[in-house]
């Protein structure tokens, strides 16, 4: 099935997400690689500062503003990849190492429209800025414009589209990633990770997005095997499980 995407998680987890029926969209500022969003920007300053260099632009825009107004702490995401048994993944320090499992979804059925599982980009996939591109960012950016910043779809998207770059480095991760805006009517907790909490919301999913369930490499893989079997017969859904084909010991 190519229209399917994995989220690694617990045992635990998944009782909780099939139980509640919601997946964890966490703040993207908490993420493990501080350098993640920061990446995509400085692409997007860089495009910004090339066309003026190029074009002997003396009074220069200040980039820096993109720090505050490209929304890096109101925005949440909830990953997902295309690997749904790799190595890298279970050896992750994210992943529980007893009772790990990847759950397989039908990447267009897990939420509703509002929320789009799309692929991350990785290097810099932002064409050469040109001249019109340009004075409409200068125009948004102006006083009597930046309060309707939040309303601008365009410049909505553009955000988006930066919560989703990458470094080349990571490619070999074939992430995809829902990115919201905290949704209204739906509040936000904290959890520990670490010595550090974390900002986050739950998000409605259709549990029959469900397809298939993978038990990773462990100790307890068969207990693990035979625990989810059970679960998912008790629930009704109709999915493939199977174990991982990853040894425990390499």
């Amino acid at each position: 099935m190519g229209n399917k995407t994995y989220h690694y998680t617990s045992i635990e987890v998944f009782k909780k997400i099939v139980e509640f029926k919601k997946l964890r969209f966490t703040r993207m500022n908490s993420l493990n690689d501080k350098s993640e969003y920061k990446y995509g920007l400085q692409l997007l300053k860089d495009k910004i500062i090339e066309f003026e260099n190029d074009n002997n632009v003396v009074n220069r825009f200040d980039t820096n503003i993109l720090d505050k107004f490209m929304f890096p702490d109101d925005l949440y995401s909830v990953s997902f990849t295309e690997n749904g048994d790799n190595l890298a993944f279970w050896n992750s320090y994210y992943v529980d190492k007893t009772t790990p499992i990847s759950i397989g979804f039908v990447r267009d059925e897990v939420f509703n429209r509002e929320f789009i599982i799309n692929p991350c980009k990785y290097d810099d996939p932002y064409p050469k800025m040109i001249k019109e591109r340009y004075i409409w960012f200068r125009q948004i950016f102006e006083i009597r414009n930046i309060l309707k910043l939040h309303k601008n779809r365009e410049y909505i998207h553009i955000t988006f589209q930066t919560a989703h770059i990458k470094q080349k480095a990571f490619e070999i991760e074939k992430e995809w990633r829902a990115v919201s805006f905290q949704p209204k009517n739906v509040i936000t907790g904290k959890f520990k990770r670490g010595e550090k909490e974390i900002d986050y919301f739950d998000q409605s999913i259709n549990l029959n997005s469900i397809c298939e369930i993978i038990i990773g490499p462990s100790s307890h893989q068969e207990k693990n095997y035979e625990e989810i079997s059970q679960l998912l017969a008790d629930l009704g859904l109709n999915c493939v499980v199977h174990k991982s084909n990853i040894p425990l010991e390499l």
